[in-house]
């Protein structure tokens, strides 16, 4: 009996064994793995599935392909840029706390779509200029994130239609007033102006009469000896 239940104990611990490993591996199933150079680079979202305008991050994580043994310090030499359609950013790694290896770049998704990744530096001397994009067999790209708003969010209140119309109508009274100043100071100067042209005209009209009595007055010739 101790016999049936030992072993029956091993196949039940053998048969749920891979369970466990998929459930603790979930997230990784949704990256991409690739050797890059001596490197083993597993990229992808830090929580997936991805949703918009909700806080993320590039999942990075190295090993050595020889070894399994995990790459720390890479966060000093390595950098990634994010990229969605024409849209880039350079941001820095930090490594993650007691995860030897691991490293994150924190950013938050602000459009729904496929997203990029290119890793530049170095690490231990040797260059990385690596791309990874999101899409079907690598990580998941970034899904709208209204589909998971309950409830609806309620829409606007519209704005009253009689304040609107009060505000129009005291914008279209400025204009109007505006308007008249404008034309009143121009009447104004155009007076101005016509009486100043006048006045001139008065004066040099003076000028020129006064100057042709002068000589009109002047002697011709001496005057005449008076007789004894």
């Amino acid at each position: 009996m101790r016999s049936r239940r030992f072993w029956g104990g091993v196949a039940l611990v053998a048969l749920s064994l891979p369970l466990v490993l998929l459930s603790s591996t979930g997230a990784a199933l949704a990256h991409e793995r690739r050797n890059v150079g001596p490197y083993t680079f597993v990229v992808g979202f830090i929580n997936e599935p991805a949703f918009s305008d909700m806080l993320n991050g590039v999942d990075l994580r190295i090993t050595q392909t020889a070894t399994g043994e995990p790459v720390t310090g890479a966060e000093q030499t390595l950098k990634v840029t994010v990229m969605q359609g024409s849209d880039s950013r350079e941001l820095s790694l930090r490594a993650r706390f007691n995860q030897p290896g691991a490293y994150v770049a924190d950013f938050v998704p602000t459009r729904p779509g496929q997203y990029r990744f290119r890793f530049t530096g170095t690490i231990a001397g040797t260059p990385i200029n690596e791309l990874f994009e999101s899409g079907p067999g690598r990580f998941n790209d970034v899904e709208d994130a209204a589909k998971l708003k309950f409830p609806a969010p309620a829409a606007a209140p519209a704005q009253d239609t009689s304040a609107q119309l009060t505000q129009l109508a005291r914008q279209v009274a400025t204009l109007e007033r505006t308007l008249q100043e404008t034309q009143g100071a121009a009447s104004n100067a155009q007076l101005f102006g016509l009486a100043g042209t006048v006045i001139g005209l008065v004066g040099l009209g003076v000028g020129v009469w006064a100057l042709t009595r002068g000589r009109r007055e002047q002697p011709t010739g001496q005057p005449a000896q008076q007789r004894a």
